[in-house]
């Protein structure tokens, strides 16, 4: 029977698979003032459009990054690149 930390674990795994398949983009339109006229930008307003939009929040996770566990092979596998350059540069 698996337990709900490998449930979990394996949840993750996909979703990670899933996440790491797509390339996602996003374009989100602001109003830059109320009056909706040209050339005239007010920061509190588009500040709070970033805010309520989710996009302030969704910056500051990407950001903070989140833990993940990968098994050895998994791991080396999708980092092998990099230490193939270090060994490159260092010789």
């Amino acid at each position: 029977r698996v337990s709900v930390g490998g449930q979990f674990s394996s949840q993750l795994r996909l979703l990670r698979d899933q996440i790491n398949k797509t390339s996602p983009h996003y374009v989100r339109c602001l109003k830059p003032n109320d009056d909706l006229v040209p050339d005239r930008f007010h920061p509190a307003i588009v500040a709070d459009q970033l805010r309520c939009a989710g996009i302030l929040e969704a910056v500051r996770v990407s950001r903070v990054g989140f833990p993940q566990r990968y098994e050895h092979t998994r791991f080396v596998e999708r980092y092998r690149c990099l230490a193939l350059q270090q060994l490159h540069e260092s010789s």
